[in-house]
Parts: C-alpha cells; structure tokens; sequence
C-alpha cells in the first residue's frame, strides 16, 4: 500500500504542475491501448495489455505527454533540454504464470522512473533523443539510459515516423526485472541468476491520421531484439519482443 501511495502521490504532482500552468489550446485528450508479445515464462499475453488516458498538454516550459511528465530546463526552436518523469509498466505478478516455478518468484513491480532528457530537431537528420533515468521508488534502484532517432514524413494528412534505439539497463535494474536470488532458485527450483548490465535495441513505426481539424487517430509498433543478459533469464521466454499500439485524440 505504501508503494501504491507513493506512486500515485508523483503522478499526481507531475500532473499538477503541468495543468496547473498549461492554457487550453494546448491541451488534447485520448485514449490509448497497447498490447505486447510475452516476457515472462507461461504468462498469458493479455496479462501484458494497457489502456490508458492519453493527456498531451503543454504550457511553456511545463508539458505532459501521455504516461510522462516534466519541465524544460532548455527550450529553443531545435534543442531541448528536460527534468522528467515517466511511468515504467514493466512488472511481473508471480500469481500470472502458470508454471509452478515461476508462482514461487518474488513479484516484479512497476515504477516510476525520473532523470533528464535532451532532444536536437534537425529538418534535414530528423530527431535525436536520450534520456537517462533511476526509479525513484526505491523498487529496482536502478538507471535506465534510452536513445533514439527518427525521421517523420508527411503524406497529406498521414505522418509516418519511423525510429532506430536502444535501452541501457544497469545491473540493479536487470537483477531486479530478470535475476533469481538464491533465496528464489531453492524455492522453485530455477537456477539462480544474476544478470549483469545490458543494451536493448529496437526498432519503431508510428502512425498518425487527421481525421478533422480536431480528431486523430494513432497507432504503431517497435520490435525488440533482447540481449543475452535478458533472454538468458530462466524467467524470460523468448529472444525478442513484439509491441502494438493504437488511440484517438481531441484537440481543445
């Protein structure tokens, strides 16, 4: 209980701050709804499904985008700089699987992560982004480095924006998503592992729509090789995952 109150307490204030100063005509609302391949050992896929509100509001410096929330120390026309936080889903409830072994693990939580980012818009190289973060829950304690890029194209009212990143985890954050304690592996039976520090890479398609001046529709995907470190895990089932996505929104 005292996890969920902490969680929700820094939702609540990042989403405060961000209306609180923000004007209407930026503001959109929506609703998102995500599905993705299995991680976990005989975990039922839509154990993975999420639906979500989707809030985009910016005010100035202060902006609120979907499940992150944060202000920009640096703001100019093709850089940015920004302290953030963001909701981290990925989890594991051991009550899920239906392998005997894996219902003795530990449960795996979500969390809330926070750090910096720093993008650079180029209309010639597209867009770079890296954001370097920690969970501030006190759950895995540890750093989560992300970097990307894409390049949007427009088709009339289609925008196609495809992206190449990865994901850096450091080993607190890999022990506490994928390792079994010793504790853990003479409960159930799985080997004990302790992973180390790992490069995630991806690749991402998004899609948007105009429907009117003020509807949108969206979707998209990202394929995820996982490195050795994850897919070696005894409760990691593949070597790679697949996401989808899709929601509508409304332009205030």
């Amino acid at each position: 209980m005292k996890y969920v109150i902490k969680l929700g307490a820094s939702l609540v204030i990042l989403v405060g701050i961000a209306l609180h100063t923000a004007q209407a005509d930026d503001f959109s609302l929506g609703m998102t709804a995500g599905w993705s391949s299995k991680l976990y050992r005989q975990v039922d896929e839509n154990k993975n499904n999420l639906v979500f509100p989707n809030v985009d509001y910016d005010a100035g410096r202060f902006w609120f985008h979907g499940l992150s929330a944060g202000y920009d120390i640096l703001h100019t026309p093709s850089d940015r700089i920004s302290v953030l936080g963001y909701y981290l889903p990925l989890s594991f409830k051991a009550s899920d699987s239906h392998s005997d072994a894996m219902r003795q693990l530990k449960n795996r939580r979500s969390t809330l992560m926070t750090g910096l980012s720093y993008s650079h818009d180029s209309i010639g190289m597209g867009r770079f982004e890296t954001t370097l973060a920690t969970d501030s829950l006190d759950t895995s304690n540890g750093f989560h480095w992300s970097s990307s890029w894409s390049y949007p194209v427009q088709f009339g009212l289609l925008s196609v924006e495809p992206a190449l990143g990865f994901n850096w985890n450091d080993r607190k954050f890999n022990k506490y998503y994928y390792g079994i304690s010793t504790e853990e592996a003479q409960r159930s039976g799985l080997r004990k592992y302790t992973p180390d520090e790992s490069v995630t890479p991806y690749a991402e398609l998004n899609i948007n729509y105009t429907l009117t001046e003020n509807w949108n529709i969206y979707g998209g995907a990202r394929y995820t090789l996982l490195p050795d470190e994850v897919k070696n895990s005894p409760m990691v089932e593949k070597d790679s995952l697949l996401s989808l996505w899709t929601g509508f929104s409304y332009t205030f």
